[in-house]
């Protein structure tokens, strides 16, 4: 078969990294390779010098997109300038490739309006979907007046927050399209297999569980239950309002205010914007109330942080099946997470984890101080999870799933022309 991807990211691979942006299709890429009924292709949109490369039996096939001054001005406000030029681009590669399968990640971008132009099956392997994302645009108690107002009434930041709330209307329009035009969809949890059968209801959904990365499947660290007194909480991923920062904050102050001894690691980035406003409207500050922001990780750094960890702590106010939840439970590290989007899916509350509500900052408190008192259910919850993360993530069944599928979608598509 020759299946030809379209990725939103640059392939670690192709760039000859280990960058973890897109840990998870690199992970996948890693499983396809081990298949000889597969030839793989992989389009992206790249920001750098072009070139076409076959690396490890895969070609990659890069372009680039170039803008107007005026077409610049357009993309600022409204998705459809990117939407033109990504869907053109991405129909000169399928007119190269003539691939049996087009493999798209995401729905929240253009490339699945390709369906509308070509007569060559497209899946959609959902990551998430900016349409529910927009609708927790803010977290409770948030809105653009109070982003406004605690940029000190900036008028260039207040209207570049403007502009880009426009173009995230637009893009939702786009989605809405996207789930109109393709027919074939792969996810792995509750939520998104609801959003297909609420959004695109006479389509196919296929279950496939995602792939972690290299390194957390080959290595030999598991997490090991260290009771010293001092809680050790770790969370990755706090780019975005969705995320939870304030939540994160909120929690992190009402454990300091009951006096427990912890400390709270953020893996990743948190713009310097978004903390400024959390922090100004809360009346609070990360740094004095035990939150550290420690930036971007290789996966080795990220393993070894998680293994000293007590729990891992995920705030979101919406996701689907976070890659940080997934690589925490592999490592055996208990996990503490708002119950929302496909979150349920991956932790069953009671069982081998904790759920929260969303926006509960005392509830997670107490579950937090709560479980550090049970050192019996600590145990058990890592016992199931790591159990539970290690059958779902099982590369030769996600394998095996993915071929299946493939081949299922080329017959049906072919049986239903």
């Amino acid at each position: 078969m020759k299946i030809l991807w379209f990725e939103v990211t640059s392939p670690s691979r192709y760039n000859s990294n280990k960058l973890p942006i897109a840990g998870w299709q690199d992970a996948l890429e890693n499983l396809v390779l081990t298949n000889n009924e597969i030839e793989l292709y992989v389009s992206f949109e790249s920001k750098g010098k072009l070139v076409e490369k076959k690396v490890d039996r895969v070609t990659y096939l890069p372009f680039n997109i170039e803008y107007s001054r005026s077409e610049l001005k357009q993309n600022d406000w409204k998705y459809d300038i990117y939407e033109k030029k990504i869907v053109e681009a991405s129909l000169e590669i399928v007119k190269k490739v003539q691939p049996d399968l087009i493999h798209v990640f995401g729905n929240e971008w253009p490339y699945g309006l390709i369906a509308e132009n070509i007569e060559i099956p497209v899946v959609i392997h959902i990551q998430g979907s900016i349409i529910p994302y927009f609708n927790a645009n803010y977290p409770p108690g948030y809105n653009y007046l109070t982003i406004c107002k605690y940029q000190l009434l900036s008028l260039r930041k207040c209207f570049r927050m403007y502009k880009a709330y426009k173009r995230n209307q637009s893009r939702v329009a786009m989605e809405y399209r996207v789930w109109k035009a393709v027919h074939f969809y792969m996810g792995r949890t509750c939520w998104d297999k609801s959003l297909v059968k609420t959004l695109s209801p006479n389509s196919l959904y296929y279950h496939i569980d995602e792939a972690l990365r290299e390194q957390f499947m080959k290595t030999k660290r598991k997490w090991n239950f260290k009771k010293d007194g001092k809680i050790r909480l770790i969370t990755t991923g706090m780019s975005t309002f969705w995320k939870g920062p304030d939540m994160l904050l909120k929690t992190a102050h009402i454990l300091k205010v009951l006096g427990v001894d912890f400390e709270w690691n953020v893996i990743g980035l948190l713009h310097s914007d978004i903390k400024n406003i959390i922090e100004k409207k809360e009346g609070l500050e990360f740094s004095n109330n035990n939150v550290y922001i420690l930036g971007m990780k290789q996966a080795d750094e990220l393993i070894d942080l998680l293994c000293q960890s007590t729990f891992y702590v995920h705030t979101a106010y919406i996701d689907n099946s976070p890659n940080s939840i997934c690589e925490a439970q592999y490592l055996g590290l208990p996990v503490i997470s708002t119950h929302v989007g496909g979150i349920e899916t991956l932790l069953e509350n009671g069982q081998n984890g904790i759920l929260v509500p969303a926006n509960d900052p005392w509830r997670m408190a107490y579950e937090i101080i709560n479980l550090s008192q049970n050192d019996d259910l600590i145990l058990e919850y890592s016992s199931r999870s790591m159990a539970c993360a290690r059958n779902r993530h099982n590369p030769q069944k996600i394998l095996s799933d993915l071929i299946k599928s493939y081949k299922d979608i080329i017959y049906q598509y072919n049986a239903d022309k």
